[in-house]
């Protein structure tokens, strides 16, 4: 298969792009969004209360390369240090003629500062040091809604799946809703969630799980520097070393025979997975020049159950290999300068894919995927008040997906034509139906720029300006094996899709390769400034300006939109003790994915299907035409021609979505190291994407087309118009009460969150909503399938004793809407309402009166970790552990059958069954 490339338009982007980071890195606040690095704030005073000036502050901590950072108070007593690692870190004060103060314990994170108070005494004739064992869980300059996490603590959890973070933060963290495989945060959906690692956006590049230091979850409130996030915003720091050399090998291996309680229903074949992550770290230079490899292996084998029909063939078991490397380089240059490279690679092989029960093994498919990632970061204080991050990076992605036929017979695998049989269900025979190449490279500029500032009259000022430029490259090159599929019944021929390389109503049919392109520049510009107008009172105003730009290769198609959005946030000490927090924002975000709407416009291959004709014995009754490049449109919602019915342009720009957020909580340290606390989350998210069928004019029922002029522009095809319609959107509204302790033996994250969640587009996503103007009265808006009314999340560790550790995920969820879908003739599907969303129009469709809601089972889950750490029974610093699964053996049902018919409403997917985890970490 022959590469894409662009024209040397594509050298003259990344030519500017150069031009743009030199610029940058010269010139003064104008740049970045997403800083990771940690940093320290607070005051000392003496016995009075008084402020004191010139306290030598200093911090250190093992993660923090370069030794300890050394700051003085201010004229206020003031201290700030930054550009820190995260970790854990203790601060010294000292001062001629005062008894010096140590604070243990201060948690550095990423993003809000950490905050400590210290008080400084008189010396006397006695050499005495205070030693402060712990500091304030509550953040008081803040109003981000977030969560907070390590390594350690999450390692400490059973995990449902120990590999995928976003699924582990998902479903066990407050505003998380998961649905099958989509999920997002507080309303928003996955792709409208900002997931970084050290600053930098990884989305779709899943990373090492053990490299991980820390992690950040902010779920709403998060400001001006994520206005582009309407979902939430993820930021993950890795592992940097230490001045000691340290392997850390972990592993574990799961095993389907280690299931209980399973019936008849569970499959019985052996599914395993061995994991294997090794990392060795340590200093090169002492204080200077730090390394952190690491490697991570993942073998899975997944059995299929042996074929009872007799009509598949018994399939292959499904196989996963997946390796994940991560290298990071940590260059302290001089005192005020350090210098990270970081790089990450990964590679996953999978065969033998498809549905269990559904593919015969001649129709199995393969992915292959490969991704790089490099990375540059230079941090420098530039003066005591003007810090500078700038990073830089690049990245490739790519993802094969083929018929499992390609790997023993490459040269026939794309032709032959995959057969479909839909009684007395759907199966699968003689090939995979998709034979795809799917490329992405991606050139990321991050900047940013803080300047602090002290006034006696105003406060302290922590000024923030921030820009990420992204510009990616997409390339897609995609084929059809045997140029379509045919569908029957038992033995009756049904219909027959012919998939075409060209658009045969244009030009002599061509078949196999279709390739599609685009290339699109992203960036956010923000400006803010953190306000302490007084000891107790900070102020966070705030704007961001968001554009987006992308060009579809081949076309002549460049979309080009932005918006400025305001964000403003207050967080006040209400009690002058450090202790509590009273909190609220507003802020504006803006969704600027317009290059996946750009792709749109590409549309997909030419494709004909025609039903089966009895008296002629061919597929030649009803064709209908869909797909092809300049058949889909974008802000033409009366038609490709773009005129209404009276012959007035119906042109509609397409605007970027929007979402209103107001949020406003409080949290108290009831006693020290726990705090309690409640946030009010408001999402309104307005104008969202929505791809509607814009080329059928239907009869009033809605059941069919009109008789004559069916179709406006005189074909039988499908032709979808991408907007941003004014009527469409969801609301998310959310009270979430949490309750965290941090530290100690006991760690506890809880939170229950009472939640709404209603509109007529799901997670930014195609719907259902415009297709059918006839049956719009049902789609207009409803519960969304993520609407879980009551949701309760708890995870906690517990280390009973000194060489035995438990670890507790308890998870409950209301049950969440589900549909019934009847047939369309028309379309040959089931897509059709007679209810409103959510629904059950009961046994009569036209009596409203025994409409009854559909709602899924509520979800109560528990897992359970037993560890035992060996070093104080043998001095060897190695844990075991047993993680057991759905402890409680719930087989609750999460998914029902939703089309009409015999089957309608009985369970597609339960609740898998207690099973048993068993892993291994090394240290030395």
């Amino acid at each position: 298969m022959a590469p894409i490339r662009f024209s040397a338009k594509r050298h003259t982007v990344l030519a500017a792009l150069a031009v743009y980071l030199a610029a940058a890195l010269q010139s003064a606040p104008v740049n970045a969004q997403g800083g990771i690095n940690g940093s320290i704030v607070g005051y000392v005073f003496d016995q009075t209360g008084a402020p004191i000036k010139g306290v030598k502050v200093a911090a250190k901590s093992d993660t923090q390369i370069g030794g300890a950072k050394v700051v003085y108070t201010n004229d206020d007593g003031y201290v700030r240090i930054v550009g820190l690692l995260p970790g854990v870190f203790e601060i010294a004060a000292t001062a001629p003629k005062l008894k010096g103060v140590v604070q243990k314990g201060v948690t550095v994170g990423i993003g809000a500062p950490a905050e400590i108070s210290l008080v400084m005494e008189v010396e006397t004739n006695v050499e005495e040091v205070k030693v402060v064992e712990k500091a304030p869980i509550v953040s008081t300059t803040t109003a981000t809604v977030k969560e907070t996490l390590d390594y350690d603590f999450l390692d400490a959890l059973p995990q449902d799946a120990r590999l995928d973070m976003g699924r582990t933060m998902v479903e066990s963290f407050a505003g998380g809703q998961k649905r099958g495989n989509a999920w997002g945060f507080r309303g928003g959906g996955n792709v409208q969630t900002a997931w970084n690692v050290e600053g930098f956006i990884i989305n779709g590049m899943p990373s090492a799980i053990g490299s991980l230091a820390a992690g950040e979850l902010s779920t709403a409130g998060y400001g001006a520097e994520h206005a582009a996030a309407p979902g939430a915003v993820v930021n993950f720091v890795t592992k940097s070393g230490s001045n000691k050399y340290l392997l850390d090998v972990s592993g574990f291996f799961e095993d389907s025979s280690l299931r209980f309680f399973t019936d008849a229903s569970d499959i019985e074949a052996r599914n395993y997975t061995y994991y294997l992550n090794p990392a060795v770290s340590g200093p090169i230079v002492k204080d200077r020049l730090w390394f952190y490899a690491n490697a991570e292996v993942r073998d899975s084998i997944s059995g299929r159950e042996k074929d009872t029909t007799g009509r598949l063939g018994d399939p292959p078991a499904a196989s996963t290999l997946d390796l994940r490397t991560t290298f990071k380089l940590t260059w302290q240059a001089t005192p005020r300068n350090k210098l990270t490279s970081f790089n990450m690679v990964h590679f996953a092989d999978r065969k033998n894919q498809g549905t269990v029960g559904q593919t015969a093994p001649e129709a199995l498919a393969l992915e292959v995927r490969k991704a790089f990632f490099a990375g540059l970061i230079w941090e420098s204080l530039l003066s005591d008040n003007l810090f500078l991050r700038s990073q830089v990076a690049f990245q490739r992605q790519a993802i094969i997906d083929a018929p499992e036929r390609c790997r023993t017979d490459p040269e026939n695998c794309d032709h032959i034509r995959q057969e479909r049989n839909t009684e007395p269900q759907l199966l699968l025979f003689a090939n995979s139906g998709t034979h795809t190449q799917d490329v992405t490279r991606g050139v990321e500029l991050v900047n940013q720029l803080e300047w602090f500032a002290h006034s006696k009259i105003f406060g302290e000022h922590s000024f923030k300006a921030k820009s990420r430029a992204f510009i990616q490259s997409w390339e897609l090159a995609q084929s059809t094996p045997g140029d379509g599929w045919v569908e029957l019944s038992g033995t009756t021929p049904i219909r027959e899709q012919t998939v075409f390389a060209n658009d045969p109503r244009l030009e002599e049919p061509r078949y196999g390769w279709r390739f599609r392109a685009n290339r699109s520049l992203t960036t956010v510009h923000s400006v803010q400034d953190a306000m302490r107008l007084t000891r107790y009172l900070t102020f966070t105003p705030g704007v961001a300006y968001s554009q987006a730009r992308v060009q579809n290769v081949g076309q002549d198609l460049d979309l080009n939109t932005g918006a400025f959005t305001p964000h403003l946030s207050a967080a006040w000490d209400a009690t002058h003790d450090g202790r509590t927090v009273l909190r609220g924002s507003f802020n504006q975000y803006v969704d600027p994915d317009i290059a996946r709407i750009a792709r749109f416009t590409l549309g997909q291959p030419v494709n004909r299907l025609c039903l089966w004709d009895d008296q002629a014995g061919t597929f030649t009754r009803n064709c209908t035409w869909g797909g092809g490049p300049g058949r889909n449109t974008i802000g033409l919602p009366c038609g490709a021609a773009g005129t209404n019915i009276d012959g007035t342009p119906c042109k509609d720009k397409l605007r970027i979505p929007r979402t209103w957020e107001y949020t406003a909580g409080a949290e108290r340290e009831i006693v020290q190291g726990v705090g309690l606390g409640a946030d009010l989350i408001y999402r309104l998210f307005t104008h969202q994407y929505e791809a509607i069928e814009t080329n059928r004019i239907w009869r009033p029922s809605g059941y069919r087309v009109e008789p004559t002029g069916g179709f406006r522009n005189g074909r039988s095809e499908t032709i979808f118009d991408q907007g941003t319609p004014t009527d469409t959107r969801r609301r998310y509204v959310a009270v979430t009460a949490s309750l965290r302790k941090r530290e100690g033996p006991v760690r506890v994250n809880a939170s229950y969150t009472w939640a709404r969640q209603e509109g007529n587009v799901q997670r930014n996503e195609q719907g259902d909503y415009g297709n059918n103007p006839a049956r719009d009265f049902y789609y207009a808006y409803g519960f969304l399938s993520d609407d879980y009314r009551h949701a309760i999340r708890a995870t906690a560790t517990w280390q009973t004793t000194r060489w035995l550790s438990t670890g507790y995920i308890v998870r409950y969820r209301s049950g969440a809407p589900y549909q019934r879908f009847y047939r369309n003739d028309e379309l040959a599907n089931m897509t059709d309402y007679r209810a409103p969303v959510g629904t059950n129009p009961g046994a009569n469709i036209n009596d409203p009166s025994d409409d009854t809601a559909l709602r899924l089972p509520d979800l109560l889950e528990m897992n359970l970790q037993v560890r035992i750490n060996f070093k104080p029974l043998t001095g060897i610093d190695l844990d075991a552990y047993v993680d057991t699964l759905n402890i409680l053996a719930a087989r609750t049902t999460t998914s029902v059958t939703q089309t009409d018919g015999a089957t309608w409403g009985q369970t597609l997917e339960r609740l898998p069954p207690m099973r048993m985890r068993v892993g291994f970490r090394y240290r030395y």
